[in-house]
């Protein structure tokens, strides 16, 4: 065969097998369920495009009604690793339709300062606004000391909600109570826990849609109050793993209108 037939072979090859590859793969740049988290094949696609005329200062580019400022700290931080966050605030993660910006909050009182800078923000890039407290938040051991903590973590989630929702205008999702493991769970910790999130459901109620709760306790905590053991890998640390989170996508695409 000449030089030029051999040519024109290889060439058509390289064409053919081109067109295989576009047949075999119809999903790729999917942004549905699967493109982010444990499955994502393509770590980029967990990731949402930076839009234009984002904050400078570090603060992210990511803008629109389709973001929502996510308020938290370890438990939140371990279900952005879930997804395959890098850890970077450029890089807001892909739920489904909507771009998840990680807020780290500081530990009570000083909380309701970092929800405030987080609500400022979600207010003047749009958006709307998650906030929950920590499992470390709630303390047991003795009525006393549960009742004190029940009335300051309610005089902070409400402080939470007056400023983002009644002065930023935000719809707030209010994540509930956190349960923890067996090992550190006692009567009047279930109390107050069991309690916030009672008090969590008449506030949402106040402000009808404008806030709404993730019943996070609902499907983490087992009958007697304390975390599931299937969704921790250690009986002394109440931290979630992979199955715990998978749980919790669906309830998080429920109250995201997913």
């Amino acid at each position: 065969m000449s030089l030029q037939g051999r040519c024109r072979l290889a060439a058509a090859a390289m064409l053919a097998l081109a067109a295989l590859l576009v047949v075999a793969c119809p999903g790729c740049g999917d942004d549905g369920e699967g493109a982010y988290g444990e499955e994502a094949e393509n770590r980029d696609e967990v990731f949402c495009e930076e839009r234009d005329g984002g904050a400078g200062g570090g603060e992210t580019g990511v803008r629109g009604a389709d973001v929502v400022h996510m308020c938290g700290r370890s438990v939140l931080g371990g279900w952005f690793d879930y997804w395959g966050w890098d850890y970077d605030p450029e890089n807001p993660v892909r739920f489904g339709s909507r771009c998840l910006v990680y807020h780290e909050m500081e530990v009570p009182p000083e909380i309701v300062d970092s929800a405030r800078d987080a609500a400022r923000e979600a207010a003047e890039g749009g958006g709307d606004m998650f906030f929950k407290l920590c499992f470390d938040d709630f303390t047991g051991g003795d009525e006393p000391g549960a009742r004190e903590n029940l009335r300051s973590n309610r005089e902070i989630v409400r402080e939470v909600v007056e400023n983002a929702v009644e002065d930023k205008g935000l719809t707030l999702i209010l994540g509930n109570a956190l349960p923890k493991v067996r090992e550190y769970t006692d009567e009047w910790l279930v109390w107050n826990q069991r309690e916030y999130n009672r008090f969590l459901d008449e506030l949402a109620r106040e402000y009808g849609e404008r806030a709404v709760v993730l019943d996070l306790y609902g499907v983490l905590a087992a009958s007697g109050g304390w975390l599931r053991p299937e969704y921790t890998d250690d009986p002394y640390d109440s931290h979630l793993n992979a199955d715990a989170y998978r749980a919790l996508d669906g309830e998080l695409s429920k109250a995201l209108g997913e």
